[in-house]
């Protein structure tokens, strides 16, 4: 198991094969730091062979996350900090992990979702939010263009003039606008949102694990290959899936009329 170092700041729990990494800064809005995003990339990483079957990823008292902390450690002198080995190296190896890894990943986003934050957000595959949740890709209103993957996520959401307009001028996008432009899945009542989350982690864990996991890989390859690349990776993937024994429990449910009982093997 990851040991954490005090000065990363988050939280790791694992329970039911269902991993929360809780960014845990709270006076910083959960702002993270090198160490943090350390943290995080080493959580990711564990998952592929520690048994988690879905990951979920939030902030601590109130708040997702405010983005990089730009007061901690080499960032507090920026002319002298390498930032681009920074994103290189540590920031960038979270966001293709949240993507590019099989695993579900559910952001359970309470207030400021920034910068950064709201680029690891994004990055997840599916978005829960409070009603008082705001999302806003803020660089430019420290003289920064976007990281974190912004660049790549903003425009398949909302097209690339809303995009350019809302990352241009760093604005406040609330819950219901996120919700509208596609940002989100769902806005869930404060004292809800939590059993909201935890309850569809547990559907997915205890799903059909090899089908969920395929079904991602499929999504991601339509969402950035062809047709025809799709097709033939969703008739590879399915190979994999008729080798399952949830396959056949899933065939026998459906004939018999009664509700599946999946080992996700």
């Amino acid at each position: 198991m990851q040991t954490i170092p005090q000065e990363a700041k988050i939280k790791v729990e694992n329970n039911n094969r269902i991993k929360t990494i809780t960014l845990n800064h709270p006076k910083a809005k959960n702002a993270v730091s090198e160490a943090s995003s350390n943290a995080i990339r080493h959580a990711i990483t564990e998952s592929y062979t520690d048994g988690t079957r879905v990951i979920i990823l939030t902030g601590a008292e109130g708040n997702f996350c405010s983005g990089a902390d730009l007061g901690a450690g080499g960032m507090s002198n920026p002319k002298e900090y390498d930032v681009t080995s920074y994103l290189k190296e540590s920031v960038n190896p979270i966001i293709l992990g949240l993507r590019n890894s099989n695993l579900p990943v559910i952001a359970k986003v309470r207030g400021v979702a920034a910068g950064l934050g709201a680029n690891f957000a994004l990055a997840c595959d599916m978005v829960f939010a409070t009603p008082n949740a705001m999302f806003s890709q803020i660089f430019t209103n420290i003289a920064l263009s976007s990281d974190g993957g912004g660049s790549y996520f903003m425009p398949r959401n909302v097209g690339y003039k809303k995009a350019f307009e809302l990352m241009t001028t760093a604005a406040k996008v609330s819950a219901e606008e996120a919700l509208q432009y596609g940002m989100i899945n769902q806005i869930i009542e404060e004292d809800k949102i939590d059993n909201y989350v935890q309850e569809l982690a547990e559907k997915l864990a205890n799903g059909p694990f090899v089908a969920i996991q395929q079904t991602k890989a499929n999504l991601r390859e339509g969402v950035r290959g062809t047709l025809e690349s799709t097709l033939e990776m969703e008739a590879e993937n399915q190979a994999n899936n008729f080798q399952t024994q949830d396959f056949v429990e899933g065939v026998m449910a459906f004939l018999q009329k009664r509700k599946a009982n999946f080992k996700g093997e």
